[in-house]
Parts: structure tokens; sequence; C-alpha cells
């Protein structure tokens, strides 16, 4: 008060130690710290949202001059109004798809098949696996529009983008998706490849992340895991491609139950990784 030029209240020291002058002088201070503070956040409800890179650019970052270009070049722009399908519950697509601008929203089933809100998508967030190929288990719905998302088959993902892009995509997905795609798994392990060539079990395994085919190995074996370090090009893929059909799947069955995979996904090629 006397920095300030106010006059002193004059109170004796008796005066001061009244319950009813501590409460007015707590809350004085009280009030004067909630004012002083409002009054210095104030300027941030005035500053811009720091726009998010899309998903594209994010994983095109992490890749190689070279193979930076080829990624951007096989991007495909699509955009949708407010309220269109962008992709049906149950369609089969063989693209990932990223979103580049705009709301999009994710609309699930619950266990009886009615339909629910699971999360919404803006830029920097991306759906369907790029290694696995099955029924979309949501709808997605242009939310705010318009919507423009960008497109890349996943086989050019995979090719492409390789272990570093896969990191990237999978860094990004929300965790109300991964909830909601932890309450499918019984769906997913349904859907796993048959024991038979062909049926895109190796490629599913090329997708998976250096741990988590460290992990599937040591499910087929742990005599298996040591000759491999969890690192590129050591031949990871060619081995699971020489396992027994039978062995594949049985592995990749029991990876699923941990929680591999576990996306709308599944593959129909195999893949010619050599990590």
């Amino acid at each position: 008060a006397d920095r300030l030029g106010l006059p002193s209240p004059g109170l004796t020291f008796e005066q001061q130690q009244l319950p009813m002058v501590k409460s007015f002088m707590l809350g004085s201070r009280i009030m004067g710290i909630v004012f002083g503070c409002g009054i210095g956040m104030f300027p941030l409800l005035l500053l811009p949202d720091t726009p998010r890179d899309d998903l594209a650019t994010e994983i095109a970052q992490v890749l190689p001059a070279d193979r930076r270009c080829e990624f951007m070049n096989k991007m495909t722009a699509h955009q949708f109004k407010e309220g269109e399908s962008i992709l049906k519950y149950g369609d089969l697509s063989n693209h990932v798809v990223l979103v580049k601008s705009g709301q999009v929203e994710c609309v699930g089933r619950d266990a009886t098949g009615l339909p629910f809100k699971v999360c919404t998508m803006h830029p920097g967030h991306g759906f369907g696996h790029p290694g696995l190929q099955s029924p979309a288990n949501m709808d997605l719905v242009a939310k705010d529009g318009p919507v423009v998302i960008q497109n890349i088959l996943k086989a050019d993902f995979l090719r492409i983008a390789g272990s570093e892009g896969m990191e990237v995509w999978k860094n990004s997905m929300q965790r109300e998706r991964r909830v909601y795609l932890a309450t499918q798994g019984h769906r997913i392990e349904d859907v796993v490849p048959p024991a038979r060539k062909g049926t895109g079990k190796t490629r599913w395994f090329a997708s998976l992340s250096h741990h988590e085919k460290l992990e599937v190995l040591e499910i087929v074996g742990k005599e298996h895991v040591r000759m491999f370090r969890g690192e590129e090009n050591e031949g990871k893929v060619r081995f699971f491609a020489t396992l027994p059909e039978d062995t594949k799947h049985k592995a990749l069955a029991a990876g699923t139950n941990k929680g591999f995979c576990n996306e709308t996904t599944i593959p129909q090629q195999v893949s010619n990784e050599s990590d």
C-alpha cells in the first residue's frame, strides 16, 4: 500500500488480530493473486493455435530425400463435404487414409451393433494399417467440411516409408481408437491369414516394428531370437518366410492376442522386404 501511495488504514495491533480483519486481508490477497494471474494469462487467449503438420508431411520428414519425393508423389488428395462418407463400416480399402485438413468423425459399433462416436481425427491422424487388409470396423465421416484427405496405396506405403514411416504412423493413433480396437481383438483374431501359402502372413510380419518381430519370433521358438538383435537388414522377414505355414499362422494369432496388428486390415500380398 505504501509503494502504491495508498493511505494506511491506521489499525492498531489489537484490531489487526481480529478474525474479521484477518479474513478480509486473506480474501484481498487471494483476489489480488487471481486478478494478477488473469491479466497475465489473458494474452494467451489471443494467440493463434499452432497448426500441426499433416501426417504425410510428418512421415516424409523422417525419410531419405529420394524416398521422401517418391512418397509425396504417390499421394492423392480428395475433398469431402460436411456429412459426406469417407469410408463405410465393413468396406475394404487398399489405401492408407491421412487427414490433411478438417475433422473426420470415427463411428464404431458396440457389442449390439449400434453405432457410437469413437473419436474425431484431425490433421496429423491417419486410418488403415498399411500392412493389413480386412473390413473397416468404423465409419469415417467428414465432420466439418470441406475435409481434405490424402490416400496412398498400402503396398506403396510399406515399400517407400518402411519402418521409419510405420513408427510415425503408429504414434499418430489416438488413445480412444487404441481402446476401441483393443475391444475388437476377438474379431481381428478370426481373420488372421489361414495356414496356407500366399495369404499374406509374411507381409503382415513385415509391417511390424523390429521389437514386435522379435516377439513374434520368440513365440515361434526362443532359439530363433538369438539370431537377431532388433536391427534393420538382419533378415527377420526372410527367416519368417521360410517357416511352415502353420507355424506362421499360430505365431501371428498369438501375437494378435498380445496386441500386435490390431487395426482394421489384414495382408493381401507377401512383402519382399529383407528386414
